[in-house]
């Protein structure tokens, strides 16, 4: 078999993975060199064969153009896999392969109609719009009747939701309107998101009201109103300090993991609602240009 092409199937694979030639030999422990000469035809020494496949998540078969085989257990593949990224990478990996997934998921029509761009680095904005800042954000949403999946792909925040509809409906697993109305009242009082934004800033301290407000340069008042909604609310927790001149009440911010994707996904409903210009949003914005037109048009 021709070198070349396991150059051509380790450069396809490195470019679905949104792999970098750099990022694929410090992977494997190559120079970046290297993996250049690969794919312009040379070969990678036999024994780097397994972690190559491993990196991008492929069989060492398919390196060599044979890509059908017995079927595979996908889930230790996936453990070998991140095991096999340095693990303050494993996230931004994981990343890469939920926003394939929420592209080819569930429909292969909106897989087909997105251009192949990669994971764009640096976006942050919605697909559906480009912002004064000229960023963007790859946003996705495939469903059918059995459930959807939405994703961001951004290299400095991509998420994910995965939201499989149960027989009973959404709506079962949803909380009584009262409870919404106490959650969503707290957030619309007057210095309640600045000071939720100041505890996702300081998540580990512990602050009284006076240190609240006076970090903030907010009034006390509104200060004490917001803490005592958002408490209510459970997005902060309130405890008590014993002090010789008696108790005094401080507040830590609730359930983190809750509250980012409740600020993110409000976030993803807030923007504009424009799907038919997803193709020439991605293209002015990552390419610089539409179809037939420059930049400045």
């Amino acid at each position: 078999m021709k070198t070349e092409l396991l150059g051509e199937q380790i450069a396809k694979y490195r470019k679905a993975a949104g792999l970098t030639q750099e990022e694929l030999g410090r992977a494997v422990g190559v120079s970046t060199q290297a993996v250049s000469r690969w794919e312009c035809g040379g070969a990678p020494d036999v024994t780097l064969l397994p972690a190559i496949a491993d990196r991008l998540h492929v069989t060492v078969d398919a390196l060599f153009g044979r890509e059908s085989g017995p079927a595979k257990d996908i889930s230790n593949d996936l453990i070998q896999w991140l095991r096999s990224i340095p693990e303050k990478d494993r996230l931004t990996g994981l990343a890469r392969l939920l926003w394939e997934a929420t592209i080819y998921g569930v429909s292969d029509e909106l897989a087909a109609s997105i251009p192949s761009i990669g994971f764009p680095k640096n976006a942050y904005a919605d697909i559906q719009f480009v912002n004064e800042s000229r960023r963007v954000m790859l946003r996705t949403v495939t469903a059918n009747d059995s459930g959807y999946i939405v994703g961001v792909g951004a290299e400095d925040y991509a998420y994910f939701g995965v939201f499989p509809e149960p027989e009973e409906g959404y709506e079962r697993f949803f909380s009584t309107d009262d409870e919404y109305r106490k959650l969503f009242g707290a957030l619309a009082l007057p210095g309640a998101m600045e000071t939720l934004r100041f505890y996702c800033r300081n998540r580990e301290a512990l602050y009284s009201a006076a240190a609240v407000a006076q970090r903030m340069g907010a009034p006390l008042p509104e200060t004490e109103r917001a803490l005592q909604a958002l408490t209510e609310a459970n997005l902060l927790h309130r405890e008590q300090i014993i002090q010789p001149e008696g108790p005094l009440d401080v507040y830590v911010i609730g359930d983190y993991s809750g509250i980012v994707p409740l600020l993110t996904f409000a976030c993803w409903n807030l923007q504009p609602y424009r799907m038919n210009l997803i193709g020439n949003v991605i293209r002015r914005t990552c390419f610089g240009k539409e179809d037939g037109k420059d930049e400045k048009d």
